[in-house]
């Protein structure tokens, strides 16, 4: 599993896919608390920031 982008090589495919949305800009981890909503890149970066509520 290499990304096509920037050959960055990967052993599972949802590693690479979570490398994609470095590339692509995608975020589709949103914080679950309604006043929040922000919007992360990696669940892993969503789940250190609901420490903060």
């Amino acid at each position: 599993h290499v990304c096509a982008t920037c050959a960055k090589p990967f052993t599972r495919p949802s590693l690479l896919q979570n490398h994609m949305n470095i590339h692509t800009g995608a975020k589709p981890y949103q914080c679950p608390h309604p006043p929040c909503g922000r919007k992360f890149n990696l669940r892993s970066n969503m789940r250190r920031h609901l420490r903060t509520h």
